[in-house]
């Protein structure tokens, strides 16, 4: 303490423009880490899974058995897969025939086009292969079939609700929606670790568009009326219901099943005309071919498509992606199909949560200087404890680069409740400097004392929280890693803010009572004029 430390002390407070230089350049340089991208920021971090869901979806039309046989080789798949990593990883695996989940939405898509397989490995605490690993290994000796639309091999994933990139399009028709949505599909897979990209508006069955040629306007046939006739005939007119024992019957006159399920029945169809007779659809109805979708979605009351994927951590990041996106392909992408585009899904999240943290934050800093500005009888005293506050944000951010992992929610807790633990250490400063300068002591005189008097103080409130941390730094439970982030603000964070409290509050409070000494001296040579 008065062989190494005090001299320390001494020379910070001589050369404190030089030690809070310094100190803010550290700070610049962390934060310019974090922004230029060097330093990752992830929303919420999963925990590995022991879910994995494989989804496939055919075009309209596609005979189940196509779908069936796709599902078995999938399955012949997954056996490859178990025996080259290891039988012993698979508890369970149900597939399901007319039926696929999609990440980030909480409605199965179901019809005779759809199949999925789910299955359940082991704990990831006893296994060595990730699942990345696993999808990776079973997706090489998988197939793809012709007509298949899109095919997604998927990792449960906890955590806010919504996947990692929801891209929202709205403002168009569905089928301007549905092309710019493509583009935008191709666009993300231009980006490493970018998987299981799909959009929420699939094809459907082919549709037959008719319109009413100008003979049939002149015979009095409107869209309506045409429309009532040809759902009758192969819907079904309901003419009567009746009670047979408990059960309701009701009886319906349609076209025979053989002219119902065949095209060829339009050509040969007769309209009932409005004055009566009848004519061929044909010579008063012209038809046009197009692929219908299977769902139409709105959102905010606007036809909407959401173009979702998900972001393997290790490979790349959603928020760098997305701000790529929004710089270059879609601006390009809205600009030339006149939609508009919002980020939903964990982006969605992020913003909100984000925002009510910024106000939280703000209230908390409020707060803790009402306090301060109370108990020291001071305004400019607490202004140099909180000082004190970005002082952990380098320690934090260091931290996470030696430990070699991204910021997230959970890093702002851990600062957050640095803040309050830095603070103390300043309390104990200024308190105790307080003191001295009240018992007459001169002021760089007081800070030397009040830095070297509660060194001890100050590391064993440090040291005791840091050592309570460690073993959460090193743990190795694949369930616990989400914590870790918050372990890493708080323990590197204070390590640093406790060296920096204990050399850059003297420096601090040196430039404070120099500033209020100048003031207290222009007025009391004012009062003397007077």
């Amino acid at each position: 303490r008065d062989e190494c430390f005090k001299p320390a002390v001494i020379a910070v407070v001589e050369y404190r423009w030089l030690t809070i230089a310094t100190t803010l350049g550290l700070l610049i340089v962390c934060i310019g880490l974090l922004a230029g991208g060097r330093l990752h920021f992830t929303f919420f971090p999963s925990p590995e899974s022991t879910s994995i869901t494989a989804n496939a979806r055919f075009t309209a039309g596609t005979a189940p058995f196509k779908v069936a046989e796709f599902l078995e080789h999938l399955n012949d798949a997954l056996d490859k897969t178990t025996e080259q990593l290891g039988p012993e990883l698979l508890e369970m695996s149900v597939t399901r025939l007319g039926s696929a989940s999609t990440a980030g939405r909480s409605t199965a898509q179901k019809g005779e086009r759809f199949g999925s397989i789910q299955l359940e490995l082991i704990s990831p605490d006893n296994r060595t292969v990730r699942n990345k690993e696993f999808i990776q290994v079973w997706r090489k000796h998988i197939s793809l079939p012709a007509g298949i639309e899109t095919f997604t091999l998927s990792e449960r994933r906890t955590g806010p609700p919504g996947s990692d990139i929801d891209i929202r399009l709205s403002g168009a028709s569905a089928d301007t929606l549905k092309q710019a949505g493509y583009e935008v599909a191709e666009a993300l897979k231009q980006f490493t670790g970018v998987s299981a990209i799909e959009d929420d508006m699939p094809y459907g069955q082919e549709q037959l568009i008719y319109r009413i040629k100008g003979q049939g306007e002149v015979l009095g046939l409107t869209i309506n009326n045409v429309g009532r006739q040809l759902r009758a005939a192969f819907d079904g007119q309901l003419v009567q219901i009746f009670q047979d024992g408990d059960d309701e019957v009701e009886v319906r006159v349609m076209l025979p099943d053989a002219e119902r399920n065949t095209i060829a029945t339009l050509e040969n169809f007769m309209i009932r005309l409005p004055q009566g007779g009848s004519a061929p659809l044909s010579s008063v109805v012209e038809f046009e071919a197009r692929r219908g979708f299977d769902v139409l979605r709105h959102t905010n009351g606007k036809l909407a498509i959401h173009i979702t994927a998900t972001v393997d951590a290790s490979l790349n990041n959603s928020n760098e992606i997305l701000a790529t996106l929004e710089q270059d392909a879609l601006r390009d992408i809205t600009s030339r199909y006149g939609v508009s585009f919002g980020f939903e899904g964990r982006a969605e999240e992020q913003a909100e949560t984000m925002g009510d943290m910024k106000q939280g934050l703000i209230l908390a800093f409020t707060l803790i200087y009402i306090v301060l500005a109370w108990v020291f009888s001071s305004y400019g005293w607490p202004l140099v404890v909180m000082a004190a506050i970005p002082f952990g944000l380098i320690g934090a951010i260091f931290g996470h680069m030696v430990m070699g992992i991204d910021l997230t929610i959970l890093s702002l807790f851990g600062i957050f409740g640095l803040s309050g633990i830095v603070v103390n250490d300043s309390i104990i400063l200024v308190t105790f400097f307080k003191h001295q300068r009240e018992a007459g002591i001169e002021t760089n005189q007081a800070i030397v004392n009040a830095a070297t008097q509660r060194l001890r103080a100050v590391l064993l409130t440090s040291l005791t929280t840091i050592a309570g941390l460690t073993p959460l730094l090193f743990e190795t439970s694949m369930q616990a890693q989400f914590l870790i982030p918050m372990a890493v603000s708080i323990s590197f964070g204070l390590m640093f803010a406790t060296i920096l409290v204990l050399l850059v509050i003297p420096a601090l409070l040196s430039v404070h009572e120099s500033i209020a000494d100048r003031f207290n001296k222009i007025d009391s040579d004012e009062l003397n004029e007077i």
